[in-house]
C-alpha cells in the first residue's frame, strides 16, 4: 500500500481554511468555525463582527479579570480569570489544575486565554498550543502566552513544577512587550502592564522603566529552546 498517496488523498478530503489565499487543511481540534489556528482571530474582528459586538466582548472579557494584590500573580503581573472555566485536570505533580477560563463569543465558547492571544496578538501555526509562561492556567495576559508544541509544553510544565520565581521572571522577560494599543487598553482598564525584573522589585502595576516597544507578533517571540535553557 502506498501510504504517502493514501495520506495525501485523506488530506484532500479535509475542508480548507476559509481565509482568502490560505488553503490550509483544517485539522480536528486545531481549527474553529472553518478557520485554521493562524486565521481564527479573523472571527473576532471586522467585518465578521460589528464594532459594537467587538466592544461588548471586550467589556465582558475585562469584567471577568480580577488582578491579584498579593502572591505570584501580582509579582508576575498576571490577569487572573474569574469567570467560567472548563474542568480541572491533574498536573504532573498530582495536584488538580484549576482548568482554563471560558468566554462565550457569538454563541461559541472560546478558551479565555486563546481569545486574548488571538485578539491582542494574532494567530499562530496549526499544531501548536499556547503555553502559560507564568505557570498560571487562569492567566489571560497576552504577553504571558507563547505558542509551542504540546510535547514542549508538557516538558516545561513538568520542569516548572519545582522551579523558582526568578526562573519564571527570566522567561517572561524574554517575551516582547504588548503592542502599545493593547498597553493603553490595559492601562485604561486598570490591568497590570509592567513586569517585575529578575532579582529586583516588582513593577506589576505600572511601567517598569523599560521602553515599551511595538509588538510585531509571534515571529518576535524567543525560540522555545530559550526557555529554561540550562536547567535540568
Amino acid at each position: 500500500m502506498d501510504y504517502a498517496k493514501h495520506y495525501r488523498r485523506e488530506q484532500r478530503k479535509k475542508p480548507q481554511c476559509s481565509a482568502d489565499g490560505c488553503g490550509a487543511r483544517l485539522q480536528s481540534g486545531h481549527s474553529r468555525q472553518g478557520y485554521c489556528r493562524m486565521h481564527e482571530p479573523l472571527l473576532l474582528k471586522e467585518p465578521l463582527r460589528t464594532p459594537e459586538a467587538i466592544g461588548r466582548t471586550l467589556d465582558k472579557f475585562r469584567s471577568q479579570i480580577l488582578p491579584a494584590r498579593s502572591g505570584l500573580d501580582r509579582l508576575f503581573g498576571c490577569w487572573p480569570w474569574t469567570g467560567r472555566r472548563n474542568k480541572a485536570s491533574p498536573g504532573f505533580d498530582g495536584e488538580l489544575r484549576p482548568g482554563y477560563g471560558l468566554i462565550s463569543i457569538g454563541n461559541n465558547d472560546w478558551l479565555a486565554h486563546r481569545f486574548s492571544y488571538g485578539n491582542f496578538v494574532g494567530g499562530h501555526r496549526s499544531g501548536l498550543t499556547l503555553d502559560h509562561v507564568c505557570r498560571s492556567s487562569l492567566c489571560v495576559r497576552p504577553d504571558h502566552l507563547m505558542p509551542m508544541t504540546q510535547r514542549r509544553n508538557s516538558e516545561l510544565e513538568h520542569r516548572r513544577a519545582a522551579d523558582d520565581t526568578e526562573a519564571v521572571l527570566v522567561d517572561l522577560s524574554k517575551i516582547p512587550h504588548m503592542h502599545p494599543r493593547v498597553t493603553l487598553w490595559a492601562m485604561l482598564n486598570g490591568l497590570p502592564i509592567g513586569r517585575a525584573e529578575p532579582g529586583g522589585e516588582p513593577f506589576a502595576y505600572g511601567l517598569d522603566g523599560q521602553p515599551v516597544s511595538n509588538h510585531p507578533g509571534p515571529n518576535a517571540f524567543p525560540s522555545v529552546g530559550d526557555l529554561f535553557p540550562s536547567r535540568p
